[in-house]
C-alpha cells in the first residue's frame, strides 16, 4: 500500500490530565476518501484525539501528519471541524451564519454561502432564526459551516448524537453525498456502530485512550 495516499496519520499519539493517559500510543491512519468510523464508547478518548488533530489541544508525545505535510499548520487549513456542540449564532438565520463564516475565513466568492446553504439542505428556511431550528438542523447548519474555505477532510464528532432517526437519515445522507459527490474525507466519530456500519468505509475502535483495531469495510466483511 505504498502508493496509499492518507489525509492523516499518527504514530504513538498521547495525551495526559496529571497522571491519567486519556489517549496512549494511538496509531491512525485514514485514506484519502474514505468515511473513517471512529467508535468507542463515553470517554474513550474520540474527542481528545479529534482536538489534537484540529490543534485545539496539544498532545503529551508522538507524531502527527496532515495530508504527507510537514507543517500541521498548512495541514490544517484543508480540514474542517464539527467538535462537540455546533457552535452557531442562535439569532441569526442560516444564510446569515454562513454568510458570517465566509467573511471571518475571507473567503471573497458570496456565491459559496448559497451553495453550502444547497449543499446541507437549508436553503429553503429563510429567515428563520438557528435557535428555533431543530436539532438535525442545527447539525446541518454545523456541518456547512465546517464546509466554508472548501476543505478536503471533515472531522465531525458524534454528529447523530441525540438526533430522532428521522435526523439521523438527513445526517447520513448528506455525509454520503460530501463523500461521494465532493469527495471529501470523513473522519467521523461515535459509540453507535450500528448507524456508522451503514456509511463507513474503514473503521477504528478505541478503548480507554488506546486504539483496540483498525480495519477497512472489506477487511471486515472477510
Amino acid at each position: 500500500m505504498s502508493d496509499t495516499e492518507f489525509v492523516l496519520q499518527t504514530e504513538g499519539l498521547t495525551k495526559k490530565y496529571g497522571r491519567k493517559f486519556v489517549v496512549k500510543d494511538l496509531n491512525i491512519k485514514i485514506r484519502k476518501g474514505d468515511i473513517y468510523g471512529f467508535i468507542g464508547k463515553n470517554g474513550a478518548g474520540k474527542t481528545t484525539t479529534i482536538k489534537m488533530i484540529a490543534g485545539l489541544c496539544r498532545s503529551k508525545s508522538g507524531k502527527m501528519e496532515l495530508f504527507n505535510c510537514k507543517s500541521l499548520a498548512e495541514g490544517r487549513k484543508r480540514i474542517g471541524t464539527v467538535i462537540e456542540n455546533p457552535a452557531i449564532y442562535p439569532y441569526l438565520s442560516a444564510r446569515q451564519n454562513i454568510e458570517a463564516q465566509r467573511i471571518l475565513k475571507g473567503v471573497t466568492d458570496k456565491k459559496v454561502t448559497e451553495d453550502i446553504l444547497e449543499i446541507v439542505g437549508l436553503g429553503g428556511v429563510g429567515k428563520k432564526r438557528a435557535k428555533n431550528f431543530s436539532l438535525g438542523m442545527k447539525q446541518r447548519l454545523a456541518i456547512g459551516l465546517a464546509l466554508v474555505g472548501d476543505p478536503e477532510f471533515l472531522i465531525l464528532d458524534e454528529p447523530i448524537n441525540g438526533l430522532d432517526p428521522s435526523g439521523i437519515k438527513d445526517v447520513r445522507e448528506l455525509i454520503l453525498k460530501l463523500n461521494r459527490e465532493l469527495g471529501i474525507t470523513i473522519l467521523i466519530s461515535s459509540h453507535i456502530l450500528g448507524e456508522l456500519a451503514k456509511i463507513s468505509t474503514a473503521y477504528g475502535i478505541i478503548s480507554k485512550g488506546e486504539l483496540v483495531d483498525q480495519f477497512t469495510t472489506e477487511e471486515l466483511k472477510n
